[in-house]
């Protein structure tokens, strides 16, 4: 198993930015920062008491999909780009879309775009504004942090928003948006008891679809850089991209500890692995206690708020009455 150090971190880093820094992401970025977005920091603890389970476009996403909409009030679900369309065409719409490339074409969204009132969209800074800006719903952009610091050139544009490690993927984008952890914290930003991964495949079977229901041709033939045995003891094939997002994946979820469940078939090396159905029958139905504990926070978060606001105020009038005999 290859260890991912700090130079292949920033060979990515340097031949993304060189790609579509000047050209995409700094246009984007303008766009986006003249659109209604709300505080990414209304969805922190949001997930106190329940599960999340993270939806991305990995082939063996096809054999979970009746489960995943049969158990549909069970957990809340996040989905990329790419897979909200799918999650659609089959009955189940998502709570949140994550969109983190530049190049998404609208097409894969666009025929459900008038359904996402409902739908909370969480989105790069620099995404592909056809989508952002004819989104429905509520609008959460955040910002990626990476080995060469590229966030410097957005700050001034999108001054106090959430700032992430960039992690070279959409799906693992999701997991580090709701966690948050980073080399100087161990977070669970969102608070979701559970994460469970489906359709993190990060590899194709030789005779299987590239993406889950779709086989793009000639795409399949000329990503095939490197040939792997997947988590059920298949040949499959990889990319140099999708290796290293699944590499990268590895590590953040290992290193923070995270309560991440792994139910796809593909190159994600974790030891919390099992397959879906198994996975939703110990999620804790006990919504009384659920309730019991959110309430509790609500609470909690709310005098905190009150508390901070009360010694704001008092600090303002303090000033006001002694600031100048200091």
């Amino acid at each position: 198993m290859k260890k991912l150090n700090y130079i292949d971190v920033k060979k990515q880093s340097e031949a993304v930015f060189k790609q579509f820094g000047d050209s995409m992401w700094k246009p984007f970025a303008n766009e986006n920062n003249r659109l209604e977005r709300s505080d990414c920091n209304e969805l922190e603890n949001i997930g106190i008491g329940k599960t999340l389970v993270l939806v991305a476009m990995g082939a063996s996403l096809e054999k979970n999909i009746e489960e995943l909409k049969k158990n549909r009030d069970k957990y809340d679900i996040l989905t990329c780009d790419k897979c909200f369309g799918v999650l659609m065409e089959h009955g189940i719409k998502a709570d949140y879309v994550n969109i983190a490339d530049c190049q998404i074409p609208f097409k894969w969204v666009e025929k459900w775009i008038d359904q996402t009132e409902d739908v909370a969209l969480i989105s790069t800074i620099y995404s592909n504004p056809d989508w952002t800006s004819k989104w429905k719903g509520k609008r959460y952009f955040y910002m990626n942090k990476d080995a060469i610091q590229s966030e410097k050139n957005f700050m001034h544009l999108f001054k106090g928003t959430r700032v992430i490690p960039a992690s070279s993927n959409v799906g693992n984008a999701m997991l580090v948006f709701m966690t948050g952890c980073d080399n100087d914290i161990q977070a669970n930003f969102s608070g979701y008891d559970r994460y469970i991964l489906l359709g993190y495949d990060f590899a194709w079977l030789p005779n299987g679809n590239y993406y889950a229901f779709n086989n793009p041709k000639p795409k399949r033939y000329y990503m095939h850089h490197i040939t792997r045995i997947n988590s059920v003891n298949n040949i499959v094939f990889s990319s140099e991209n999708l290796n290293f997002s699944a590499d990268w994946l590895r590590m953040y979820i290992t290193q923070h500890k995270l309560p991440v469940i792994d139910c796809s078939e593909g190159i994600l090396e974790i030891s919390s692995k099992m397959d879906f159905k198994t996975a939703v029958s110990k999620i804790n139905s006990n919504y009384k206690a659920i309730d019991f504990v959110r309430n509790k926070y609500n609470k909690l978060k709310t005098a905190f708020i009150k508390y901070n606001k009360e010694m704001k105020d008092f600090n303002q009038l303090r000033e006001a009455l002694y600031g100048n005999r200091r």
